[in-house]
Order: structure tokens, then C-alpha cells, then sequence
């Protein structure tokens, strides 16, 4: 390295169009963050200088990417840098360090400035040590980006993932990682209930139920944890409370087994459960009959109606 990171020189003006960003692949804009900085930029003006290096002419920004992009979306001509002389391996060293404070950078973002001083051709033994940091540190970020599909990276990196969420998914192979992102994404789960159906469909070495956890992620969860879904109506009877809590397990088992019969079974198999297929056929009209009366009631104006007791007999 041909400088401590934390040598100053002198701030100068610079305008905004000769600050490249090259080195903010590295880096994943928030909006939330860009607006904040705008706020502090048009009510304080530019209170620290932003960090560069020269290459072949060029700055490039090590430090202040979110002071550069709030500047430009303000209009600003101008930004004050300090222009510092790091080599490849410092340049990189040298954004870790300046932004070690909680928060400062995403675990991701940690992760890619990893990769690239990896690149540098610095192992994970030598890369704690600079740093100053335990392996450990070193090798779980660098797991995030090695074991997690490129694709999700950049869905992380654009907002569009969470880190959380995105290291729940690195432990699966990588193309069941996107096939299982896009189910996580389109139901919308948390980072904790992402981890709950990954370990769902591990253990599940079925195919059928594999494909029933994606296709059906809220129903798996539900089965899989009951008691821990989103409150009951506090106006429902102790008897109303049973039936809310056994209507999705009676759905999810409905369509666990609607799919294994789609997948054409064996007819050995089929031979062996006839019995058991016979019993569950005889209950279903019934099943059909009482929930068709509870519906009607719900549906009824007629008080009559609602008060009304089906007959279970036959």
C-alpha cells in the first residue's frame, strides 16, 4: 500500500462530472439513504469531504457515492474532494475503514469490497489480518456472494432482496435459489419465515411436497407453525378459535394430497391405500355438505338462518 488510509490532504472543488464511480459496484443505493443525505446536503451544505483516487487522470470516489449521487439530484456542479494516492488493494482496504461504523455498510456491501480485494489476490487468512478482523467475519461475508447466485447478488445490491433474507437462500443449490427467491418475493415472506420454508424443503425429499411448499409457501407455513400465524379475531368463541386454526391445516392437507394424486402414483401404491382412499372419499361429501350450510349462514340475512344447527346425521 503506498499510504495509510487515514492520511489527509488537502479538500479541493472539484466538478461533479470529473468524479467517476466506478468503485460503487461495490455499493448498493438505498432511496431512503439518498434522502437523507439530500436533506443534510440542502440544509447543511457539504460538511466532509468525499474520498478519491487518481487514475490515469481520473478520480474515482473511494468514499462519498451517496454525497455524489444527492449532489447530482440537487443540481450541485461541484463536490469537495480529497484526492489520496492508494494502490489497488488500499483503495478497497481503505473504503472497509472508513466505514466502520454500524450501519455504515450493509453486510453485502462488505461482502463485495471482500471479493474484490480476493481478487487482488490477498487470501481470507491475509484479509483478516489487514483488516484487522476475525476469519470468521472474512469468511461469512465472502460465503454471501461465493455460495449465492449472481442474480440474487444484484437483487440484493438493487434493493430488491434483503441480505437476511438472501443468506437464508445461500444454502440451497444455486438454481433452487432463484426458483424459491421467486416465491419468497411473490408472497412477500420475512426473513424468518424465509428460513422456516427453506428448511421445509430440505428435509422434504419428496418432490411432490417440494413443489407443494412452492407453490402453496403461506399453507406450508401455516401447517408448519400454527400457532404462531397472525392473531385470531378476538370476537371469535373458544369453539370459533378451533375451527380458524383447522381450516388451513384442512386446506394445505386437501392440496398436499390433490397434488400426489396429480403425479399419477404408482398403482401399487394406489392398490396398497385403496382402503384408506375409500374411508377419506365416504367423509368428503359430508365435509362438502356441513361446510356448504356454514357458508350459507355466513351469507344469510335471515337470523333464523345463523342460529340454525346443521344435522350431521345422514
Amino acid at each position: 500500500m503506498s499510504q495509510n488510509p487515514k492520511e489527509a490532504r488537502v479538500p479541493r472543488i472539484v466538478p461533479l462530472a470529473q468524479v467517476g464511480m466506478t468503485l460503487g459496484r461495490v455499493r448498493c443505493p438505498q432511496p431512503a439513504q439518498l434522502t437523507r443525505m439530500r436533506h443534510s446536503l440542502s440544509t447543511h451544505g457539504q460538511l466532509t469531504a468525499a474520498i478519491a483516487v487518481d487514475r490515469d487522470g481520473k478520480l474515482e470516489l473511494v468514499d462519498g457515492f451517496k454525497r455524489r449521487a444527492a449532489a447530482a439530484q440537487m443540481g450541485w456542479g461541484e463536490l469537495l474532494v480529497i484526492v489520496q494516492q492508494l494502490d489497488e488493494r488500499a483503495q478497497w482496504a481503505t473504503m472497509l475503514a472508513l466505514n466502520r461504523t454500524p450501519g455504515a455498510l450493509s453486510v453485502l456491501e462488505e461482502a463485495l469490497i471482500l471479493r474484490e480485494l480476493c481478487h487482488s489476490g490477498l487470501t481470507q487468512a491475509e484479509l483478516a489480518q489487514l483488516l484487522g478482523r476475525h476469519k470468521s467475519w472474512v469468511s461469512r461475508r465472502l460465503g454471501l456472494v461465493e455460495r449465492l447466485h449472481s442474480d440474487l447478488v444484484e437483487w440484493v445490491r438493487t434493493g430488491l432482496m434483503s441480505p437476511g433474507t438472501a443468506r437464508r437462500l445461500m444454502v440451497l443449490p444455486a438454481g433452487n435459489q432463484l426458483e424459491m427467491a421467486a416465491v419468497v418475493n411473490q408472497a412477500a415472506l420475512s426473513t424468518e419465515e424465509t428460513e422456516i420454508l427453506v428448511s421445509l424443503w430440505q428435509k422434504a425429499n419428496d418432490p411432490t411436497i417440494r413443489r407443494f411448499l412452492l407453490k402453496e409457501p403461506r399453507t406450508a407455513l401455516q401447517n408448519a407453525r400454527p400457532e404462531s400465524q397472525v392473531p385470531l379475531d378476538p370476537r371469535l368463541s373458544l369453539q370459533g378459535k378451533m375451527l380458524a386454526r383447522a381450516l388451513p391445516l384442512l386446506r394445505g392437507v386437501a392440496l398436499r394430497v390433490t397434488e400426489a394424486l396429480h403425479t399419477t402414483p404408482e398403482l401399487s401404491d394406489l392398490k396398497l391405500l385403496s382402503a384408506e382412499m375409500r374411508r377419506t372419499q365416504s367423509i368428503l361429501p359430508e365435509l362438502e355438505r356441513t361446510l356448504g350450510f356454514a357458508n350459507k349462514c355466513a351469507s344469510s340475512d335471515d337470523s333464523s338462518a345463523t342460529s340454525a344447527t346443521p344435522k350431521y346425521g345422514g
